[in-house]
């Protein structure tokens, strides 16, 4: 089953015209009728204006505020696709990101990019205030009737990913893909958990971040709430749990570590949340015990686990997790095959089935599969392109480099990366993306970088590096140092918290550092 996303949201103007679609934490919203309003009007005017390239993807910067909302179905309805941009990435990766894009343009919601960019801002940027004045505008009858909306094989929306060389990729969404995603999430076990009943939903993750779109299409196509932080309140949890007492939430999307980060402070509970009846948690692994204690706290809480990277828009997988499943000696199943797509279990090196039971690579097939990554021919060949002609069936694929197994009930399990690509509290990460930008700073010769785990997920990341003067200091300056120069070209959530120093890296047969001698390193810790 399918739901065009931008007609069921659209519909909900007309069903419950007054109903907040969003609203923040700094009082900030918009209803249903002023959504579709404010959109059909950017819409003509995107059209209508000689400086936006015809069908080129637009830049969205900000964060978590209704006008990005109604910027996003704007670029929607006149045919563009949309690449969200958050205050979390700093100011090189947005400056990589707008220049990969090539003929694009900059709709700035918080009027901060001229400034942050200078002179390597080349592309027309429009401020807030620009784009409020565009969206008061009455949209006329025959404007609308032009508009050329993106189609079903057309891209949706386009979100970067860190990248192994350094260079962020763009992941292309098709709208077809969102279609098939919010058909599926809308009829799914965890919708059929709500009975229909008005929800208010907890939009976490930033929109340029995969997760954040799970809400979206199961919410704002139904008609509920999304309820999200600003940005100062997502840095502390005193101030979240403050804007949390009168939220309303009733659906919770995070990250597993966001709720352990909750978790902590025993004041996340029924009495914070009282209307709190439903976790849907993706983006890295789920632990047992996270589960158990919220479930303490929030008494009948049901919790859903899920799992899907980027390029497969989201979710794949998804199932509720049972007080049996608790109970095993095992890791948590990341649920059953997403209906429409079919998982194949592959060994890596044959690409071939492997059985029931087996570990394998898992291998997306099917109509939620990305078109591939924006202007990278080569790295789509390698990841889109390398499953068997007789496995794909005629359709698109996607290599996840993940490997899992699958047990004779359907359901899969997670066991780690085949790559050094991780998951840090949700955030994917390829380890050569931040070893790369360490190596590009004067005072590294050689770096590698490596997750340190605790109860079996991942705590943090430890930088190991080889000075480039071995001679010099090694102390609290250099780590100061380093950690504030890379937050100037990656975001904060690659920057590794902590940093061994050592002479040189041990190398395995081939000449390549030793990864797993580097590793015991890091346990020695």
């Amino acid at each position: 089953m399918e739901i065009d996303f931008i007609d069921a949201v659209d519909e909900q103007a007309r069903r419950t015209p007054d109903a907040i679609a969003f609203r923040n934490s700094r009082g900030e919203s918009i209803t249903y009728a002023a959504l579709k309003r404010e959109s059909d009007a950017l819409a003509c005017w995107i059209a209508g204006n000689e400086d936006i390239p015809a069908r080129a993807p637009l830049v969205v910067y900000g964060h978590k505020a209704p006008i990005m909302l109604a910027c996003f179905l704007g670029c929607l309805k006149s045919g563009h696709a949309y690449v969200p941009v958050d205050v979390v990435f700093p100011r090189e990766r947005i400056a990589s990101i707008i220049d990969q894009l090539g003929p694009t343009v900059v709709f700035d919601t918080l009027g901060t990019i001229p400034a942050m960019l200078g002179d390597d801002l080349a592309v027309p940027c429009f401020d807030e205030a620009e784009l409020s004045d565009a969206a008061r505008q009455p949209a006329a009858e025959e404007a609308l009737d032009a508009l050329v909306r993106v189609q079903p094989d057309d891209t949706f929306y386009i979100l970067f990913t860190s990248g192994s060389t350094g260079t962020p990729k763009g992941v292309q969404i098709t709208r077809e893909c969102i279609d098939n995603f919010t058909g599926w999430l809308c009829g799914s076990v965890y919708a059929q958990a709500a009975n229909g009943e008005p929800r208010i939903w907890f939009n976490r993750s930033p929109f340029t971040f995969d997760v954040s779109i799970t809400d979206l299409c199961a919410g704002l196509t139904q008609g509920d709430t999304m309820f999200a932080l600003e940005d100062e309140a997502e840095k502390s949890l005193a101030l979240a749990f403050e804007s949390f007492t009168e939220s309303g939430v009733t659906d919770w999307v995070s990250t597993p570590s966001f709720v352990d980060q909750c978790l902590a402070d025993e004041a996340f509970s029924a009495a914070l949340l009282p209307n709190l009846k439903r976790m849907l948690l993706a983006g890295e692994v789920l632990r047992p015990e996270t589960v158990r204690l919220a479930q303490r706290r929030f008494p009948g809480l049901r919790v859903f686990n899920a799992y899907g990277p980027t390029e497969s828009t989201n979710l794949v997988t998804m199932c509720e997790i049972l007080p049996s499943m608790l109970e095993q000696d095992r890791s948590l199943p990341i649920g059953y095959a997403k209906e429409g797509s079919t998982l194949l279990v592959l060994d890596p090196q044959t690409m071939r089935p492997v059985p029931d039971g087996e570990h394998g690579e898992l291998v997306v097939v099917g109509n939620t599969v990305a078109l591939g990554y924006w202007k990278r021919e080569d790295l789509t060949e390698a990841a889109f392109h390398a499953c068997p002609a007789d496995l794909a069936n005629g359709m698109r694929t996607y290599r996840t480099g993940d490997e899992v197994t699958r047990d004779p009930d359907g359901l899969y399990y997670y066991h780690g990366r085949y790559d050094l690509q991780i998951k840090l509290h949700g955030y994917r990460i390829e380890l050569g993306d931040i070893e790369a930008t360490l190596c590009a700073l004067p005072e590294v010769h050689m770096a590698c970088v490596l997750p340190a785990w605790r109860d079996g997920s991942i705590s943090h990341l430890v930088a190991l590096v080889v000075p480039a003067d071995l001679d010099a200091p090694r102390g609290f300056a250099l780590t100061k140092k380093l950690k504030r120069d890379m937050r100037e070209v990656v975001p904060t959530y690659m920057v590794p918290r902590a940093f061994k120093y050592v002479d040189s890296f041990p190398l395995n047969p081939s000449g390549k550092a030793d990864r797993k001698a580097l590793a015991a390193l890091v346990e020695e810790r």
